[in-house]
C-alpha cells in the first residue's frame, strides 16, 4: 500500500515519464520475486497436473492469503513505483478463453498449442458468456472489492494476437499459414484483436481509476487514463514484410482503442522495431533484458531508436550495476523507466546510487 504523500510524489514521476519531461534521472522500480510468479500463488498447487482445467476449479477467495502476503511485501523496497495486483498473473487467461488445453507445472503454466482448424473458427467463443472470460472478470471484481482504495487492480500478462494464433494453430503451422492462408490468419487475428480490446475495456469498467489512472500490474506502470498492455512474442517468427502486411494493423487497432498503450517485446522481435515505433498511437515500448539472452550493450541501438522516435521506453530485467552504468552513459532519462528484477529486498540496496541525478 502507498501512503498519500508517497502516492502524490509517485504520480508526479509517472506523469513526467509519460510526458517525456526533462528529469534528473529515470523512473526506477524493483520487481520483487524474480522471474517465476507462479511460486507466489500457492493456492494453485492443488491444480498441479490436473487436466483439463475448468473455470469452476478456480475460486478467487482461495487466493486471498497469497495476495495478502504479496501486498505485505510491497513496502520492503523503496523506489518510484506503485505496485498493483492482478488476477493470477502467471495464468494464461486468453488461451484458456479460446479453449487451448493447459496444465499447471512446477514453475509455470504451460499450454498445449496446435490442433485448431480454421474450418472451426465459428466455434471459437468470443462472446461475453465465455466461461473463462467470466471467471477472469469475476476475479477482477473480487480483487477490486477486497482491496478497493488500498491497492490498485491492474492487467496481468495477456498474450498478443500472434501469440494466440500460434497457440491455436501451433507456432510452426502458423509460419506456413502466413504464406498459405493469409486471409484466414487475418480473419482469426482480427477476431482476437477485438476480443482483447473488449476484455481490457470490461476490466476498466469494473475497476475504474486509481489515483486518476489505471495500471499494468506486471510492470507496475500507472497511466493517467485507460491503458492496454500489448505483446507479440510470436512476432519473432515474422519477417518485416509479413509483420507490416498481417500484424501491424492489429497492434495499431489495440493502441488506438485506449489513450495509453504499452507493447512488450523480447530481443527476438527487435528486427521489427523500426516498424513498431512508427505506430503513431503507441505510447510505450517495453524491452526485456532476457535471462541468458542478449547483453544490454547490444540492445542500446534499439533503446536509442525508441527514444529518437519520441516513444517512452521501459527496460526490464535483472539489471546489474554494469548494465545500469551502460544505460546511464547512453540513454536520456526523459521518458525512461528501468524495472529491475530482484529476488530479495536486500538486492535493492546496492543499486541506490542510480536514484541520484544522472550526469
Amino acid at each position: 500500500m502507498v501512503e498519500f504523500r508517497d502516492l502524490e510524489e509517485k504520480i508526479k514521476r509517472y506523469k513526467a515519464f509519460w510526458n517525456r519531461e526533462t528529469v534528473e534521472r529515470p523512473l526506477i522500480g524493483f520487481s520483487l520475486g524474480g522471474w517465476f510468479p507462479l511460486k507466489s500463488y500457492r493456492a494453485l498447487e492443488k491444480l498441479r497436473g490436473v487436466t483439463p482445467l475448468k473455470p469452476d476449479m478456480i475460486c478467487p477467495e482461495d487466493f486471498f492469503s497469497d495476495y495478502d502476503r504479496l501486498i505485505s511485501q510491497f513496502g520492503l523496497v523503496k523506489d518510484d513505483i506503485i505496485r498493483a495486483i492482478a488476477p493470477l498473473p502467471p495464468f494464461p487467461w486468453l488461451e484458456a478463453m479460446l479453449g487451448v488445453p493447459m496444465q499447471v507445472g512446477d514453475e509455470s503454466i504451460w499450454v498445449r498449442e496446435g490442433g485448431f482448424d480454421y474450418a472451426n473458427m465459428d466455434r471459437l467463443d468470443f462472446s461475453p458468456q465465455n466461461p473463462w472470460r467470466r471467471k477472469y472478470l469475476e476475479f477482477v471484481a473480487v480483487l477490486y472489492e477486497r482491496y478497493r482504495g488500498k491497492v490498485p487492480v491492474g492487467q496481468p500478462i495477456l498474450r498478443g494476437v500472434s501469440d494466440l494464433v500460434a497457440s491455436l494453430r501451433g507456432s510452426q503451422q502458423m509460419i506456413f499459414d502466413l504464406y498459405d492462408y493469409p486471409d484466414l490468419f487475418q480473419k482469426l487475428a482480427a477476431n482476437c484483436t477485438r476480443f482483447i480490446i473488449e476484455l481490457v475495456e470490461e476490466q476498466h469498467q469494473i475497476t475504474g481509476f486509481f489515483a486518476g489512472g489505471t495500471m499494468i500490474e506486471h510492470f507496475s506502470l500507472w497511466a493517467p487514463g485507460k491503458i492496454i498492455r500489448m505483446q507479440e512474442d510470436a512476432s519473432a517468427l515474422f519477417s518485416p514484410n509479413l509483420y507490416n502486411k498481417l500484424l501491424l494493423n492489429e497492434d495499431r487497432k489495440q493502441a488506438m482503442a485506449f489513450p495509453y498503450s504499452l507493447i512488450h517485446l523480447h530481443a527476438s522481435s527487435l528486427h521489427l522495431l523500426s516498424h513498431i515505433v512508427e505506430i503513431p498511437e503507441l505510447k510505450c515500448i517495453q524491452i526485456n533484458k532476457d535471462v541468458g539472452g542478449t547483453e544490454i550493450e547490444s540492445e542500446i541501438p534499439y533503446f536509442k531508436l525508441v527514444q529518437d522516435r519520441g516513444k517512452t521506453l521501459l527496460v526490464r530485467g535483472k539489471l546489474t550495476l554494469d548494465d545500469l552504468e551502460i544505460l546511464r552513459r547512453n540513454l536520456s532519462p526523459r521518458g525512461l523507466y528501468l524495472q529491475i528484477v530482484i529476488e530479495a529486498p536486500e538486492e535493492a540496496e546496492s543499486l541506490q546510487e542510480f536514484f541520484h541525478p544522472w550526469n
